[in-house]
């Protein structure tokens, strides 16, 4: 059935009985037109989405062991404290009738796992996974970063409160960004308005990021992580 608002309109006038109030620009064709768009607008926000919802949770319940039950069941792994060990899970599982499922993982403050960190999730998965899976806990690879830039200060700012600044920010942005599903890209023009936006900064004279003014992408197994920052601040 079409829920557009002309679908909609069509429908209603198609139920009128007096066939005066058929007529466009009269009181009652004004109404209805204004109901049906109404009618459409609640169907887009609020019937599609939810829609969507119940249907991506019948082939969740459908399908034992996808993707993203590997996620939760990451997420899920306690140690022997009884804390959360995992902040994100990123999933491979080929198609290739194997059952091999490699789970990368990172901690909630977006590091490598340690060992036993690993064997916990391992072991966590491992009873819950369906029959014939085979899923392999590891951690997530390091892709290191460096990043050089100079940047003018605000005068009143010193430098160390603007090198102090830009490197919480860019940690901020890195913990963001390893927390995000599959691919991930190392934004260069991000990095650039990150630092612009810094207090204290009044303009980057130049920005580097491994050696070029580009950005990196990261395979679903690998996170971005800050091996060096070095800030040249001038007045």
């Amino acid at each position: 059935m079409d829920f557009s608002a002309e679908g909609i309109l069509a429908r209603m006038r198609a139920a009128l009985k007096n066939e005066d109030t058929k007529m466009e620009g009269s009181f009652s064709m004004d109404n209805l037109q204004a109901v049906s768009e109404e009618l459409a607008r609640f169907d887009a926000m609020r019937i599609v989405p939810l829609m969507n919802t119940l249907t991506d949770k019948e082939e969740d319940m459908g399908t034992s062991g996808n993707e993203r039950h590997y996620i939760q069941w990451a997420k899920e792994a306690r140690d022997t404290d009884g804390n959360v060990i995992v902040g994100n899970a990123k999933v491979y599982a080929p198609r290739d009738g194997t059952g091999f499922v490699s789970v990368a993982i990172l901690t909630k403050d977006a590091k490598p796992p340690t060992e036993e960190q690993i064997s916990s999730v391992q072991e966590y998965i491992n009873n819950k996974r369906p029959v014939g899976a085979n899923p392999v806990v590891s951690a997530a690879e390091g892709n290191p970063i460096v990043i050089l830039c100079s940047v003018v200060k605000i005068s009143g700012y010193t430098e160390e409160t603007v090198r102090a600044q830009i490197r919480r920010k860019i940690m901020e942005y890195f913990t963001q960004i390893a927390f995000q599903s599959g691919a991930v890209s190392l934004n260069y023009y991000k990095i650039s308005s990150i630092i612009n936006g810094v207090d204290g900064v009044k303009e980057i004279e130049s920005l580097k990021v491994n050696g070029s003014q580009d950005s990196i992408t990261a395979e679903y197994n690998k996170y971005f992580f800050l091996e060096e920052l070095i800030v040249n601040v001038t007045e």
